[in-house]
C-alpha cells in the first residue's frame, strides 16, 4: 500500500470516529424527541394534570394535556399552526417553540446523514475500497464509544451538581441573547405540562441510550482485540 493510500485510510478512520460520535449523540437525543409515548407515560407519575389544575383553577383532564402536547409537537415536526389545545399561550412562548424547530430538525438531519454514512463506511470497508484502521490495536468503534461516554459523563456530573444550572446554560448556548424560554405560567400554561422533572427524565433517557450504544461499540472493540491477540 502506497503512502497516499495509507494517508487516505488514516483520514477516513478519523472521519469514521467523528461520524460515529455524532451518530450516537443524535440517535440518543432523537429518542425523546420523536417518542410521544414517553411523554404520555410521564403524565400520571409527575402529577401533571393535578399541578395544572391547582395553578389554573380549571378542570383540565389527561386528554387535554395530551392534546396540548400533541399540538406543540405537530407544530415542530409537521409545520402545523401553533396551538396548545385548551391552554393559554403568549406570543413570547410561541416564539420560543419557533426557535426550537430548527434545533429539533438539526438533530433529525444529523441522525439521518450519519446513519447513511455509517452504512456507507461499512460497505466501503467490506469491499476494501477503504480500510478503517485500528488505532494501537483497538477498533475505531472503541474510541468512538469512549469519546461519547466521556462527553456525557462530563455533562452528567454537571447535571448532578445542579440540573437547574445545566438547564440554564443549555438555553443560553442554544438560544443566545434570548429570554423567551423563561415562561410565565400565567400567560403560557403549556409550561405547566412540561415540568423540569420531565426534562430531567428526557436527559436520563438520552444518557441511557447513549451508554447502551457506546457500550456496544466499546465491547466490540475489546472483543475484536482479544480475538486478534
Amino acid at each position: 500500500m502506497n503512502k497516499e493510500a495509507r494517508l487516505i485510510d488514516k483520514i477516513m478512520t478519523i472521519v469514521f470516529i467523528v461520524v460515529l460520535v455524532l451518530f450516537i449523540l443524535s440517535c440518543s437525543i432523537f429518542m425523546p424527541l420523536m417518542n410521544r409515548r414517553f411523554y404520555y407515560d410521564q403524565i400520571d407519575g409527575l402529577n401533571i394534570v393535578e399541578v395544572l389544575n391547582n395553578y389554573t383553577h380549571e378542570d383540565y383532564n389527561k386528554e387535554d394535556v395530551i392534546e396540548a402536547f400533541d399540538d406543540v409537537m405537530d407544530f415542530i415536526w409537521k409545520g402545523s399552526e401553533f396551538k396548545t389545545g385548551k391552554l393559554k399561550f403568549s406570543e413570547s412562548g410561541k416564539s420560543h417553540f419557533e426557535d426550537c424547530v430548527p434545533l429539533f430538525w438539526l438533530d433529525f438531519i444529523v441522525f439521518i446523514i450519519t446513519s447513511i454514512l455509517m452504512v456507507a463506511f461499512l460497505i466501503l470497508h467490506i469491499t476494501k475500497t477503504i480500510r478503517i484502521q485500528d488505532i494501537r490495536g483497538m477498533s475505531p468503534l472503541f474510541y468512538g464509544g469512549i469519546i461519547t461516554i466521556g462527553l456525557v459523563i462530563i455533562l452528567g456530573i454537571f447535571g448532578v451538581v445542579s440540573f437547574d444550572l445545566l438547564f440554564e446554560y443549555f438555553h443560553k448556548v442554544f438560544f443566545p441573547g434570548k429570554d423567551n424560554w423563561v415562561f410565565d405560567p400565567r400567560y403560557d400554561e403549556v409550561i405547566l405540562i412540561l415540568p423540569e422533572k420531565f426534562f430531567m427524565r428526557c436527559a436520563i433517557l438520552i444518557g441511557s441510550t447513549l451508554f447502551v450504544l457506546s457500550g456496544v461499540a466499546i465491547t466490540y472493540g475489546i472483543i475484536k482485540k482479544k480475538k486478534l491477540a
